[in-house]
């Protein structure tokens, strides 16, 4: 057995005979008699609890019995130690658990990256309908066609900057909603309809040719 692994067990050894002695309730003796002292970790003691006791992990995780479990851990180790209980017997079940809990863990934070970006962009077109509106209400003599002409276009050429700043891969179904937003903003302004403002789009794009 590792040298470290034996200290554990020496550790847990001594813990549980001293939480015996100060705590009566012969369920908890049975299930510390039956559990594990598997590896201290910074001010962390993992004690492994077989899987065929795993419902009786409560009675060393329940507030009054943790407290004891912990002071006297404490008293053994010689500095403030806490209990973390897991399923399993052995450090190489501690070291599966470490290793599904760091996948889990990059799953999250990639979960929250995406979501995070998600955000950001979205934010991104929510100023982009902003300067869409401030154009508008900036505008003079809004009533007039040339007015709403030069608006659109000026508009389709912000949106396509929006568009290759914002999406430069190339737009996913997010981004299109958004852009369709833009568009739908930028043709009820210039009293166009939003196919016309999509088309103008295309074309600053390059995507449509007016030969015929």
């Amino acid at each position: 057995m590792p040298e470290n692994a034996m200290a554990a067990e020496q550790i847990w050894n001594r813990t549980v005979s001293l939480v015996k002695d100060r705590v009566m309730h012969m369920t908890l003796w049975q299930t510390l008699e039956q559990t594990a002292g598997l590896v201290l970790v910074d001010d962390t003691f993992v004690v492994g609890v077989p899987s065929r006791i795993i419902n009786h992990a409560s009675y060393l995780t329940s507030a009054i019995h943790r407290n004891a479990i912990e002071k006297a851990l404490t008293a053994v180790i010689g500095q403030p130690t806490r209990i973390r209980v897991i399923e399993g017997s052995t450090l190489a079940d501690w070291e599966a658990l470490k290793i599904r809990e760091e996948r889990v863990r990059i799953m999250r934070d990639a979960a929250y990256d995406r979501s995070e970006k998600r955000a950001a962009t979205a934010q991104s077109w929510e100023e982009v309908l902003e300067g869409a509106a401030r154009a508008w209400s900036a505008a003079e003599l809004r009533a007039l066609p040339q007015t709403k002409a030069r608006y659109l276009k000026a508009m389709v050429s912000l949106l396509h900057e929006a568009i290759k700043r914002l999406c430069p891969e190339g737009a996913d179904e997010q981004a299109e909603r958004m852009i369709a937003k833009v568009i739908d903003r930028i043709a009820t302004n210039a009293d166009a309809p939003s196919t016309v403002v999509a088309l103008e789009l295309e074309r600053q794009a390059g995507t449509v040719n007016d030969s015929r």
